[in-house]
């Protein structure tokens, strides 16, 4: 989505029509998700290379950048759609201050201080949206690019060259090189939760390949809670290219932990696809639907086995400390943080329970010892240049 903005290519009266209306269904759906007791605001786009979005209490209304719409994903599009919903409740709350001046620069303190902050956090805006409109005027609005601490930087290029490492035709020297990855990534939740820093989370937004989500992604997405140090959520999210909702999810979770469990994902994806289509070779015949689901439900058995003998075993360069990656898993489950933070986003969320599906037994165990083998490593294909700057990279 990050193409030059073309309004003439773009934008139609047809295809504006359907936005605006799904930015009032998104506004409608906070107004009832919070219980807000405020009167709807117009909505309209506007062009702007300055601003992403503003409300005016004059005229009521917030206008959202159609640069906005066209270049970034619609979970950004949400966010600043709801950091303008929060500048309007504090204007129109009768307990907040309304002595502050709302036509201040937008990087005046009083405009995004602590009633802003509160009305934030009653809207559940996530805390990349909720800072300074002055941020939000960059012309990338992806946190991802942002330079992290010196500790956190010597950490991912560790994992960069140990994922590099892992591509090694020496099979023991390739698991020796995931086990690292994951062992520093363990230690690095552990140090961050012993000093108790306060945690900042973020969220990536991920569409589904089509319009339902398959078996096999939601395994892979119980796969990343269970091993990752994230939370999924299921969700829904707008295709303005198409004019129409798909399945989503988010990944939630410090930006470190939230870039990592991207990678896995994307990486099983490509991995079990690749896997599949191997073994029809080898079997000289297409396999059945079943049979493909079956599968890649073992392959990713196979791999979730791995990973769980994985968590029990020593750190490699500290033989007598056992299960670090199991601690880290514990201690993360236990975290109330990251728990209270999804609860104030996600107010209402639901659990869903998986479907039974029929398997295809010999399918499924030929796939488990396939994922048995599978070790994480940098991917070479140009499918790799989405998973983000974790493997990109400085």
């Amino acid at each position: 989505m990050n193409k030059a903005y073309d309004r003439a290519d773009d934008v139609t009266a047809e295809w504006e029509r359907h936005a605006v209306t799904e930015l009032y269904n998104e506004y409608a759906h906070a107004m009832r998700e919070r219980r807000l007791q405020m009167r709807p605001a117009a909505i309209e786009l506007f062009d702007s290379f300055q601003h992403w979005g503003e409300w005016s209490r004059s005229t009521r209304t917030i206008r959202l950048s159609r640069r906005l719409l066209l270049e970034f994903p619609w979970f950004t599009v949400i966010g600043i759609l709801r950091h303008e919903m929060a500048h309007q409740y504090v204007d129109e709350h009768p307990l907040y201050d309304r002595t502050v001046d709302r036509r201040a620069h937008p990087s005046d303190p009083r405009i995004h201080g602590d009633e802003f902050q509160k009305a934030c956090r009653r809207l559940g805006v996530p805390l990349e949206f909720s800072r300074a409109s002055a941020d939000l005027q960059q012309n990338n609005l992806d946190w991802r690019h942002a330079r992290a601490d010196e500790v956190t930087e010597k950490m991912l290029e560790k994992v960069r060259k140990l994922l590099a490492l892992a591509t090694s035709g020496n099979e023991h020297e390739a698991l020796l090189a995931m086990n690292r990855v994951r062992e520093i990534y363990a230690k690095y939740n552990l140090e961050q939760a012993d000093e108790n820093r306060k945690s900042e989370f973020v969220h990536i937004s991920v569409r589904h390949r089509g319009k339902r989500r398959e078996v096999h992604e939601k395994r892979i997405l119980g796969l990343l809670v269970g091993h990752f140090f994230v939370k999924v959520i299921m969700t829904q999210s707008y295709d303005v290219r198409v004019a129409s909702r798909v399945a989503s999810f988010e990944i939630i979770g410090t930006p470190q932990n939230a870039l990592m469990a991207e990678y896995v994902y994307h990486f099983l994806m490509s991995q079990s696809e690749r896997l599949v289509e191997t073994a029809e070779l080898s079997a000289g015949q297409r396999f059945s639907r079943v049979m493909k689901k079956s599968y890649r439900l073992g392959i990713l058995s196979g791999f979730s086995q791995k990973l769980d003998l994985q968590e029990c075993q020593p750190i490699a360069t500290q033989p007598g400390d056992t299960g670090v990656i199991s601690r880290a898993l514990v201690t993360f489950k236990r975290d109330r943080a990251i728990e209270d933070y999804v609860g104030t986003v996600f107010p209402r969320l639901q659990s869903s329970r998986e479907t039974r599906s029929s398997i295809h037994t010999s399918a499924y165990s030929a796939g488990q010892a396939e994922g048995r083998k599978i070790t994480l490593n940098k991917p070479v294909t140009t499918a790799a240049t989405r998973l983000g700057r974790l493997l990109g990279g400085k």
